[in-house]
């Protein structure tokens, strides 16, 4: 169970540090624990990318 979106909490943690994925954290509404448990769905993946991309803009 959401193994896309635990994927994407990965990345900007690997890019941006724990800031970065504190700050999806808080954008997302979801935590890295609760994106675990939560069924990766094409809304909700889609959301993530969007914001992830951003975080990640930012820091480069």
């Amino acid at each position: 169970m959401g193994e896309k979106l635990v994927r994407i909490f990965e990345v900007v943690q690997e890019q941006a540090g724990l800031k970065g994925r504190m700050e999806l954290a808080t954008r997302t509404g979801i935590s890295l624990n609760k994106a675990t448990q939560m069924k990766d769905t094409e809304e909700l993946i889609k959301k993530m990318k969007d914001i992830a991309s951003s975080i990640l803009e930012k820091i480069s």
